[in-house]
């Protein structure tokens, strides 16, 4: 059995839509049994979506597709949840996609299970000295310097380091995402959900497989000697995820995107890939399992 992985296409970016297009005619014309996009295909609007998912029409075998952070972008006030519980789905069904999220999937032997993921802190760069208040607001010190509504964020700064004032990074998520819930809260559902999922399926099936779109591990983040860069590290993912793997040993392959960088962690019989799609440069991982 042949499966491609994939993530992080962004077709909706200009410089990411013709890269994402020469991979995707690459792995339809390549074929496999089963084909997983592992979030950030495009962002949530309906037409980027459809413009994303219709690449892949001609792949022959079944398609999977987990969502991104970007996917649960919104604009004008929407909430992000109806966007990640029932837009995101409907356009999953409209091009053949099996929507992860929602339920797992099961065939001869095979089960795939998975979810967006998201972050709850636990990768947070504590020796940047930057408070944990700047990255619940998704802003780093030095950027919420120029904005009058953030100002609170800066009070009492003895517990700022003096060089966090440099950094002036913000995270999108901050200004797109509208989850209604905490960061923390989130990635607690959806840690639940994915245990409850693997739970439902290890029984059934052969061979289990997980596609998250954050990290699930602390060895598989990028970290960098850009402070701006450093700063983002806190939304790349949450331990939480790489212990609900751990916890059900018949996983032994996961795939996740979100870092643009391509790495490789094994824990005990696990083997877990960041697949490592930039906005310029796109990949995808082949796992040959046998029937």
């Amino acid at each position: 059995m042949r499966i491609i992985a994939t993530s992080d296409l962004h077709h909706d970016i200009a410089r990411s839509k013709g890269p994402a297009e020469s991979l995707a005619a690459d792995i339809c014309s390549t074929g496999g049994d089963v084909l997983i996009l592992v979030g950030d295909s495009a962002c949530g609007e309906a037409s980027s979506m459809d413009a994303a998912l219709r690449l892949f029409d001609d792949f022959k075998g079944d398609k999977l597709a987990v969502a991104g952070n970007h996917e649960l972008w919104t604009y004008g006030g929407a909430s992000s949840l109806v966007r990640y519980e029932n837009e995101l789905a409907d356009a999953c069904s409209r091009h053949g996609f099996h929507y992860l999220d929602a339920a797992p999937y099961v065939r001869d032997g095979l089960a795939v299970v998975g979810n967006v993921g998201w972050y709850d802190y636990s990768f947070l760069p504590k020796s940047m000295g930057i408070p944990l208040r700047f990255f619940e607001h998704k802003i780093a010190p030095g950027a919420a310097a120029r904005y009058e509504e953030l100002q609170h964020l800066l009070v009492p700064g003895d517990d700022i380091a003096v060089s966090a004032h440099d950094v002036t990074t913000r995270w999108m998520d901050g200004v797109r995402v509208r989850l209604h819930q905490t960061d923390v809260a989130f990635t607690q559902r959806l840690a639940d959900r994915l245990a409850g999922d693997i739970e439902s399926v290890q029984e059934r099936a052969t061979h289990v497989v997980a596609a998250i779109h954050t990290l699930p591990f602390f060895e598989l983040v990028p970290h960098s000697i850009l402070p701006n860069l450093e700063f983002a590290t806190a939304f790349l993912g949450s331990a939480m995820l790489g212990r609900v793997l751990l916890d059900h040993p018949r996983v032994k392959h996961a795939f996740c995107g979100h870092s643009h960088r391509h790495r490789v962690h094994t824990a005990g019989e696990l083997t877990c890939t960041a697949i490592g799609s930039t906005y310029k440069e796109k990949r995808y991982e082949v796992l040959e399992l046998p029937e």
